[in-house]
């Protein structure tokens, strides 16, 4: 049986394809588009009908796709921006007529769970078994910090800070000035002090989510997305701020036409990557393992 999950973010789109066969699951395909669905929703309060169109149009496409490559069973989720924005019922029963199924929104706490699951699934290295694991989803509207032991979530908490968040509140140049950065830098390490006992507790750091994607495909040079290569590659934080300061030295225009850039990620990727460095930091480690597994591969383990 193949079976599709879709996860309706506030950046991005993504859908996993898997088959089962006995009791495990194979990953057939994987794939998204951003279409930034919480565009404008700090300022506003509101999903933009610009964004909402574009994102419906995405989730149609994909339906379609994943019918034609035999899914007979859909799972859809949505997240921060369906969860926080008004009036957001009209955008919901649109979206479950164009999945044909209804759409479950997650709690933050369901969000966490089912990231923390994912990212800690179909790990190659070996972990003592009473290893505890940091699990920082990075998305467009929100950052769940989760620790536990391997797919046995804890204790969670989630921060309504994001890549699109943090781009519409202070990187509003392009490129953004240096004051910009900064002020980004430090309002991100501030907000991310409740998350400092966790983080620190922890033996293990992932980070997961578009941005730790992305990352992975920088570091890789990558043309294409390969999870398979991406889960668990170590990364420091020099790496990081390498990039940052790369990419941050560019114009949007430019920083797309780097090969492995994500179509519409060039706009969203510096607040991305401070984010994710200032986790690193603040978490008081070396060295932490990218993650190609979210909430998609949580909720196929776990819901289906």
């Amino acid at each position: 049986m193949r079976v599709a999950v879709l996860d309706i973010g506030t950046n991005a789109v993504r859908y996993l394809l898997a088959e089962k066969a006995g009791n495990e699951w194979t990953e057939v395909e994987v794939g998204g588009a951003i279409t930034g669905l919480g565009r404008g929703l700090t300022e506003r309060g509101e999903l933009a009908p610009i964004a909402v169109e574009a994102t419906l149009g995405a989730v149609g496409a994909f339906v379609r796709r994943l019918k034609a490559f035999g899914a007979q069973k859909f799972l859809v989720l949505a997240t921060e921006a369906v969860r926080t924005a008004k009036g957001s019922e009209m955008f919901l029963e649109r979206l479950e007529r164009t999945a044909g199924v209804p759409v479950r929104v997650l709690s933050a706490e369901e969000e966490a769970r089912l990231a923390f699951i994912g990212a800690t699934s179909g790990l190659k290295l070996r972990f003592h078994a009473d290893a505890l694991f940091a699990v920082a989803d990075v998305g467009g509207g929100s950052t769940e910090i989760t620790v536990g032991k391997l797919q046995q979530p804890e204790r969670w908490l989630s921060l309504p800070i994001g890549s699109r968040r943090l781009t519409e509140q202070f990187l509003t140049d392009d490129p953004p000035t240096s004051k910009q950065l900064r002020a980004c830098e430090e309002f991100t390490q501030e907000q991310l002090q409740p998350a400092i006992p966790l983080l620190r507790e922890a033996t293990v750091l992932m980070l997961t989510g578009g941005t730790a994607a992305q990352l992975g495909m920088l570091r890789l040079n990558l043309k294409q997305f390969d999870p398979t290569r991406i889960h668990g590659l170590p990364i420091r934080p020099e790496t990081v701020k390498e990039w940052l300061e790369r990419l941050a030295a560019m114009p949007a225009s430019d920083r797309r036409q780097i090969p492995c850039m994500e179509w519409g990620r060039e706009t969203v990727i510096l607040a991305g990557l401070i984010l994710l460095l200032t986790i690193m930091h603040l978490s008081n480690k070396d060295t932490a393992l990218l993650s190609a597994r979210s909430v998609i591969h949580g909720a196929l383990l776990t819901m289906l």
